[in-house]
């Protein structure tokens, strides 16, 4: 049984039939007494997150492959929407690092942010490749750039530019052309002549985070778990920069894939470059958003 429930300990208040997003469990009258119960019709549809035994009082259920005793207990929050306001309004992106290790006790932490993430469907699929090795770091570049040297030499071949649009769609090759490959241009320049990393930031640490293909929601899981550990990073000091660049290598070279260990049934869908920030801001630009509306 996917879902237990302790009759000896059960009140029957219906609580966790309310949080449970598919009503698995539902609480009637027999014989003229309440009871919970498990749905025989949907227990099929339970996600195993773990919201019923956690909004129950009386610890009365316990879900298939969830250990209660390592459910956490709610503590009452110890800052204010202002304080949570400024960690917004205050994180930078951060593009540029100091040549200093971040500690791996420092990175676990980012992790165990993330995983603290909710998902889409209850279940735990996300997961997060970290790498700080200056010579892996320095041979996955190498693989990436060399991707991005084959994709600009073949833009600009018109017979090679129509399989591409092909592969990548209208939307994306025009993403390639007026964005992505005008700026990836000098940085592959800047990388052959040893001026810089751009496609890494000569980061010293970066985050990989990868779903299963067939996962319905994997890259929102990706991106929640991830600004989750970018969130605990500033409050570490650590800087954080979101790099769109760097799935797409790691996905489609197979070297990439080989040195990752990432599973044929997997992909990356979100990264991070991390480290001590090189510079220091004075002053938050203002961020605002493109519209809102409220509908009567």
């Amino acid at each position: 049984m996917i879902v237990e429930i302790n009759q000896k300990l059960c009140t029957a208040c219906g609580v966790c039939g309310q949080v449970c997003p598919r009503y698995i469990l539902e609480t009637v009258k027999i014989d003229g007494k309440k009871t919970t119960q498990v749905s025989a019709q949907r227990i099929d549809l339970c996600m195993t997150c773990g919201h019923c035994a956690a909004a129950c009082p009386n610890q009365a259920i316990q879900v298939a492959g969830l250990n209660t005793e390592d459910y956490q207990p709610i503590h009452p929050l110890s800052i204010d929407e202002s304080q949570l306001q400024t960690l917004f309004r205050q994180r930078r992106s951060i593009r540029r690092y100091k040549n200093k290790p971040v500690p791996r006790p420092v990175i676990d932490q980012m992790i165990g942010a993330a995983q603290s993430a909710p998902t889409g469907t209850g279940r735990a699929t996300t997961g997060v490749i970290v790498m700080d090795n200056p010579d892996t770091l320095a041979a996955f570049s190498e693989l990436a750039y060399q991707l991005y040297e084959k994709l600009e030499a073949g833009l600009k071949n018109p017979i090679a530019r129509i399989f591409i649009g092909r592969s990548a769609g209208k939307k994306q090759l025009r993403t390639l052309q007026e964005f992505l490959m005008p700026g990836m241009h000098w940085y592959i320049r800047w990388y052959r002549e040893g001026k810089s990393n751009e496609i890494l930031r000569d980061c010293p640490a970066l985050l990989l985070f990868h779903s299963p293909v067939n996962e319905p929601v994997a890259a929102e899981n990706c991106l929640v778990a991830a600004f989750h550990a970018v969130l605990m990073a500033e409050v570490l000091g650590i800087g954080t920069c979101f790099n769109d660049i760097i799935p797409p290598a790691c996905n489609r070279v197979p070297e990439i894939r080989e040195l990752l260990g990432l599973p044929a049934d997997r992909e990356v869908y979100a990264s991070l470059t991390l480290g001590y920030p090189k510079y220091t801001y004075h002053t938050a630009p203002p961020h605002k958003l493109a519209e809102v509306r409220y509908l009567e």
